[in-house]
């Protein structure tokens, strides 16, 4: 079950990364951040109100607060390196030097914490991180370079970098979410959601106040890209929550691996709507993480 989910996580996960890009495109990443946030929030108000109408509630606990406190703080930082990254390089690069980061934290933070995956599980993720190095592969060859609508042909020098530090703040999401009780439910995300709205629209508001711009474009996506913003948010949602279910029934080291398989999502979608083109590596790359996946489960 947990690998299962696992898997979801990364098909949801890649999805929303590749909707977030491509708001991204034609509006500020930091109206994208705040506008799927805003969405999810909504989103988490209804459920939990719902849950309490038909349902026992669950009353959260101070550490699932906590973690939900640090994610909203961390996630905005996070999504927005990333979605700079995908709307202004290419999302086949962008995309998996970020899931690298992602997967090697959460894997040794819980090799630290103690478990001990199999020597199956172990070789399978092995592979996977292989793989997703090798889906990160920029083509070498002139037609292969060929940019996609929207895409900038000279990507800015630092790209990589943010990319690394946006990875890097995934890798603490998933390593707090990990950390979650058994009876979490959702409170961490209902915790975290309507804080990073507040706390991103404040500091954007100081921000535009200190440099004299305009805070509407900054915190208010454009009026076209709402369609793809909303579905940014609710994918994102449901990643995180299956997530949170899968680290409470399987190790964290495995999970947090499986979900950082969703650069092949982004990397495929990218492909069919933006026509960007795979290298021959990144092909590799794809197939070598469905072996890594097959090792995990079996492990």
């Amino acid at each position: 079950m947990a690998v299962m989910l696992g898997l979801l996580v990364a098909l949801f996960y890649g999805s929303g990364d590749f909707f977030g890009g491509l708001a991204a495109k034609r509006s500020p990443e930091s109206a994208v951040v705040i506008g799927s946030f805003f969405v999810s929030a909504l989103c988490l108000i209804v459920v939990t109100a719902g849950w309490a109408v038909v349902g026992d509630l669950p009353v959260p606990a101070g550490r699932d607060v906590a973690i939900g406190v640090a994610a909203g703080l961390v996630g905005p930082v996070a999504l927005g390196l990333l979605y700079r990254g995908l709307s202004t390089g290419r999302m086949s690069v962008v995309a998996p030097i970020t899931a690298v980061v992602a997967a090697v934290v959460p894997f040794t933070w819980g090799m630290v914490q103690g478990e001990r995956p199999s020597i199956a599980a172990l070789v399978g993720v092995g592979v996977a991180l292989l793989a997703v190095g090798l889906i990160s592969g920029a083509p070498s060859h002139p037609e292969d370079l060929a940019p996609a609508a929207g895409t900038p042909t000279n990507p800015p020098s630092g790209l990589v970098p943010t990319a690394l530090a946006s990875g890097l703040g995934f890798g603490i999401i998933f390593v707090l979410f990990g950390s979650t009780s058994d009876h979490a439910g959702l409170w961490p995300l209902v915790t975290a959601r309507p804080l990073s709205v507040a706390v991103a629209v404040g500091v954007l508001a100081v921000w535009s106040r200190r440099r004299g711009g305009g805070l509407r474009s900054a915190v208010f996506p454009a009026a076209g890209t709402w369609g793809t913003v909303a579905a940014a948010g609710v994918l994102d949602l449901t990643a995180n929550a299956l997530y949170i279910a899968g680290t409470q029934r399987g190790l964290l080291s495995i999970v947090a691996v499986l979900s950082s398989l969703y650069p092949a999502t982004t990397v495929l979608l990218a492909r069919l709507v933006l026509s960007e083109r795979l290298h021959r590596i990144q092909v590799s790359g794809l197939v070598m993480a469905i072996a890594g996946v097959v090792a995990m489960a079996s492990g």
